[in-house]
């Protein structure tokens, strides 16, 4: 009857603890789905973190984004590496990698700059105003979700930390199949 009660107590515990013990992922596979004018594309690609922005950092930058402007924010994220996201045999530098809990999820976004073409610089087209490139998704306490792909986005961020994205023309893609590997 003793060791009943201790294997009850045992299996309480492991059902409580994982809920609240689960801490973010630090690597994801998924799908990338974007359009283009040739069609859909479909590529694999793998979002590795080396480290989380805090809220205090992300409070700094929000006073750049307000006195400096997307370009201002561009500046101070340039040459910084948070992370890295892999598309086949290309490694692109991941500037910003940000982490919000949402009940028993967590909501991931990943900033990278984006490279602008000379024809935009040019014509000075509005897409100059969306200078990065981010990918958003929600994953559950298993790892597994999806979410979005900005090819061109602005970025927000109020004073408790909390970033929005500002898609150019909301168009670009979905990341599907998301699964955490670590």
């Amino acid at each position: 009857m003793k060791s009943t009660g201790l294997f009850v107590a045992a299996i309480c515990c492991f059902i409580a603890f994982p809920l609240s013990a689960y801490e973010p992922g630090r690597e994801f596979s998924a799908e990338a789905v974007v359009n283009t004018r040739e069609g859909r594309n479909r590529m694999q690609v793998t979002f590795i973190i080396n480290r989380y922005t805090s809220v205090e950092e992300l409070q700094n930058l929000a006073g750049i984004l307000e006195n400096g402007g997307q370009f201002g924010l561009l500046s101070t994220l340039k040459g910084r590496r948070d992370g890295q996201l892999r598309m086949g045999a290309i490694n692109s530098p991941i500037a910003l990698v940000v982490v919000e809990e949402q009940g028993r999820d967590y909501r991931y976004l990943f900033l990278t700059p984006r490279r602008i073409q000379v024809d935009e610089e040019m014509l000075g087209k509005e897409s100059l105003d969306y200078p990065f490139g981010i990918a958003e998704f929600e994953v559950d306490r298993f790892g597994r979700g999806e979410g979005r792909l900005h090819v061109a986005a602005a970025l927000r961020i109020d004073a408790a930390g909390h970033v929005e994205v500002d898609d150019y023309d909301g168009a670009d893609g979905t990341i599907e199949r998301i699964k955490q590997i670590r």
